[in-house]
């Protein structure tokens, strides 16, 4: 039987781009021109001064966005694709952020992750991208046994509320 060759061992004379390797109508590519767009002035300020050098916020903002996109949930799996999957390399402009790297970004920038996550959905809606002509809600119930601790009873909430 006949089977298709592998180069497995055979070297590449001249390095591929990793935007090569990326088909042409990747989402990837309408996520770095998003993140790209935006201004980065107030991060200049912040980050400028003595210190080891900082992740430039956009390779981490474009990170974030494809996680959203492919529903990546954990840090620690968004510093892998980093390393190994090549639509995360290309975002990451060849860098490897460790997962403390992203988290942290995460955590002490809501405010901006608001805003980009508004201006992409904005972008998107504006370019047609997404299709809401059919929207459905998931309305399984399920029977609860929470913990004595965690139940309130409408006493409790009142008092609760006249607290606040």
């Amino acid at each position: 039987m006949a089977y298709i060759q592998s180069y497995k061992e055979q070297s590449w004379l001249l390095p591929p781009s990793i935007e090569d390797l990326i088909p042409e109508a990747h989402i990837s590519f309408l996520v770095e021109g998003l993140i790209d767009s935006l201004d980065y002035s107030i991060f200049d300020i912040k980050y400028s001064g003595v210190g080891h050098p900082a992740y430039h916020p956009k390779i981490l903002l474009k990170l974030l966005i494809m996680r959203v996109l492919d529903r990546i949930r954990s840090s620690r799996r968004l510093a892998k694709n980093a390393r190994e999957n090549v639509v995360y390399m290309y975002l990451s402009e060849k860098l490897s952020p460790d997962f403390r790297t992203i988290s942290h970004f995460r955590k002490n920038n809501p405010g901006l992750l608001k805003e980009v996550f508004t201006h992409t959905v904005s972008f998107a809606t504006e370019e047609g991208l997404p299709d809401l002509s059919h929207l459905s809600t998931d309305g399984s119930k399920i029977k609860g046994n929470p913990s004595k601790k965690r139940v309130f009873t409408l006493r409790g909430i009142r008092s609760f509320t006249k607290i606040c």
